[in-house]
């Protein structure tokens, strides 16, 4: 198989060979240009401390890298712009992108290349997008990396229907880099779709000097006037922006949807009516905010965990059954097994006479394939059939296996059906599943449609276990999509970087993170590691074995300690091996943002849901997550901290089968601690991990 590089290198060559066919020249308008690339070259190339064509990192994998990003990529586009296939005007606009991209690399992050590597590779690859005449469907394939390199095809009409796409799938990215193609007379259309999507992530642009709030002065967009008009009323603090469907429709006044936006059950009802429609105004905002205040309902639930089931649910007693199906299904990454059961006992009891067929059209299968998900995983799938006669139980789990293609550069709805796989135990229903998975794979194999054939192939790959081998089809379809062993973490790729072994562990300033953090320290009190205490962190370190060395952050350092550490980190040119987040689900993007490529472990330590996991393999794509179907414990995750800093201070390969039996041993005793443990999902069993991986993997291919 090729790696992505090696593939690059390839298209390089073609590129190479095929401009050279062409006169080279440049014109007085680019004839500066490239001697302004050479120099920032120079200039990045000093970074440390000589001028030799060599980055030195104090890495011989990142100082390859490097070399390779910085000057053989950057010479390769230099060559090729400066052939005359490409129109003048295209060169400009090539070198001044790239001039920036060069611009921004400085002595505090030349050793950080991963996120310019990407970018520059993804440039690379475009151009020969460009020679083919395919740049808008390469662009396609990975939407975000491609809004980010915006600017570099800019003037081609491909970028313009691309953008108009992209908007409708990452409008909060297209607004962060609107910059890169404001200049363009398409700019306003696409930066209208975007505000229009997210106004309350748009609003905080909303200043008189800001270009975004210039631009969008200039729109007649009905909509983007709406917007316009709640600003000027309550600026940007208010929640109407979010109901802004009901206020264009007229079935809402400004000032009555900001009052709504006060009151927590209001607004949630309201938001759930609007949420009821297909593609509503202000989606993008609405989404979030749904998750948000679903959660707020969620957390007391959770809280009164040992109190009587009168007292728990007093909050959502009063909740129909749209509402605690929103409750559910925008609580995932939250939501206690026994909140979850509480929750969908009474949402059964308050289906009354509708059946869950009818409900879910009604609800208009919104996130349907996350509830039934759920469902599945907490064991309560075949409750919720029972509302329905058989022909639409089969009618709903045929159409939550199906179309999964069709939400383009996004298998966030294939990643739901291959968790819920997981789960499902009904030989019956196993069956429907699986034909339906094999005659859609058959469709689009007919259609020859490599999104779909890599999704309902890896699917079909989950079907190979005990029985179902023994059909061929199945068989020859496993050889093709295998997903990747996820059973162990090599001893070697946890110290390839380093030379030893480096943890950082995230704590946050949360409700029980005292005692989390002082539990965890207890955990390291033993003879063979060692615990240094600073005002804002501590350093654990292995006094025996191979050297391991573990830097947490003091819960009430929350602001002080992280950046302390990564600063610490940054000047040895050191990046973790493994991150661990220790704390709610709310702060985990947050943590999210700190993997680097080259993180081996990642400790989610709350739920894994799709948007978690897309985040985290996109920062570092080969990562074994460990994460849990509800908030994790300080019971579980301490002994499993342990478990893994053992094995490695000992010279041995993570194994998770081995891993995970000693961490059940460890927990058995407690019976809270257990009952947690059953909820946490390994990686060797992650089934939404294995195919996010697998999917990325192949879809480079």
């Amino acid at each position: 198989m090729k790696t992505a590089k090696s593939k690059l290198l390839s298209i390089l060559f073609i590129l190479l060979c095929y401009s050279a066919t062409f006169a080279v020249g440049l014109s007085d308008s680019t004839d500066k240009r490239p001697n302004l690339i050479d120099t920032e070259q120079d200039r990045i190339d000093k970074l440390d401390g000589k001028l030799d064509h060599y980055i030195n990192t104090g890495d011989t994998v990142t100082d390859k890298q490097a070399g390779f990003v910085y000057f053989d990529a950057i010479d390769y586009i230099q060559k090729v712009v400066d052939n005359n296939y490409i129109p003048d005007l295209d060169k400009i606009t090539f070198y001044d992108n790239l001039f920036v991209e060069l611009r921004n690399v400085n002595k505090s992050n030349y050793y950080r290349v991963d996120d310019i590597d990407k970018r520059i590779l993804h440039v690379l690859a475009g151009l020969n997008a460009v020679r083919h005449n395919e740049l808008k469907n390469f662009l396609l394939e990975n939407i975000p990396l491609s809004i980010q390199v915006a600017g570099f095809f800019k003037n081609s009409s491909d970028m313009k229907t691309f953008l108009s796409i992209a908007v409708k799938r990452y409008p909060t990215q297209v607004l962060v880099y609107e910059y890169l193609f404001d200049d363009k007379d398409y700019a306003l259309p696409i930066l209208e779709e975007a505000v229009i999507a997210a106004p309350v992530f748009a609003k905080k642009y909303f200043l008189d000097s800001h270009p975004i709030f210039k631009l969008l002065k200039q729109s007649t967009n009905p909509v983007i006037q709406t917007i316009l008009s709640i600003n000027k009323k309550y600026g940007r603090s208010t929640n109407a922006y979010v109901l802004l469907d009901d206020i264009h429709n007229n079935k809402l006044t400004i000032d009555e949807a900001h009052e709504i936006g006060k009151e927590h059950y209001a607004y949630l009802k309201t938001m759930l009516n609007i949420r009821k429609k297909k593609e509503p105004l202000a989606e993008n905002s609405l989404e979030s905010e749904l998750v948000t205040n679903a959660l707020k309902y969620v957390r007391v639930v959770n809280d009164l965990h040992n109190e009587a089931d009168n007292i728990r649910f007093a909050n959502v007693d009063s909740f129909d059954a749209p509402e605690l199906y929103t409750l559910i299904v925008y609580s995932e990454e939250e939501i206690f097994t026994s909140t979850f059961n509480g929750c969908f006992n009474r949402f059964l009891a308050k289906l009354d006479s509708t059946d869950g067929f009818t409900f879910i059209q009604q609800m208009g299968e919104n996130r349907f394939r996350t509830f039934i998900k759920m469902a599945a995983s907490y064991g309560k799938l075949d409750k919720f059939l029972a509302t329905m006669k058989p022909e639409e139980q089969q009618a709903l789990m045929v159409k939550f296996a199906s179309n999964l293609e069709q939400d383009e550069n996004d298998i966030e709805q294939a990643v739901e059906v291959a968790d819920a796989f997981g789960s499902i135990t009904d030989s019956t229903l196993l069956t429907l599943l699986r034909n339906t998975i094999k005659s859609e794979y058959l469709r689009v194999e007919s259609q020859n449609n490599k999104r779909g054939k890599i999704i309902y192939g890896l699917l079909s790959n989950l079907f190979t276990g005990d029985g179902v081998l023994k059909d061929k089809w199945f068989a020859s379809i496993a050889t093709k999509y295998q997903l990747p062993p996820l059973d162990k973490v090599n001893f070697e790729s946890l110290f390839r970087r380093n030379k030893h072994n480096i943890w950082q562990i995230y704590f946050y300033d949360d409700e029980d993170g005292d005692a989390s953090f002082k539990t965890f320290l207890a955990t390291f009190k033993d003879p063979n590691w060692q615990i240094a205490d600073y005002q804002h962190y501590v350093k654990i370190f292995s006094k025996s074995g191979a050297l391991v060395t573990i830097y947490a952050n003091k819960p009430k350092s929350e602001y002080t300690g992280q950046p302390q550490i990564e600063k610490l980190l940054d000047s040895l040119k050191q990046e973790p091996d493994v991150v661990v987040h220790r704390g709610h689900s709310y702060y985990a993007y947050k943590t999210i943002e700190k993997i680097h490529n080259n993180t081996a472990v990642f400790i989610l330590g709350s739920c894994g849901g799709y948007t978690s996991l897309k985040g985290i393999f996109e920062r570092s794509p080969n990562v074994s997550v460990v994460a849990s179907k509800q908030i994790g414990t300080m019971y579980v995750n301490n002994p499993l901290i342990k478990i893994i800093a053992e094995d490695i201070r000992n010279f041995k390969d993570v194994d998770w089968h081995t891993a995970w039996q000693d961490l059940e041993n460890n927990v058995k005793g407690n019976k809270q601690a257990y009952e947690r443990f059953l909820d946490y999902i390994p990686p060797h069993k992650n089934l939404g991990a294995l195919f996010i991986r697998a999917y990325n993997r192949m879809s480079e291919e």
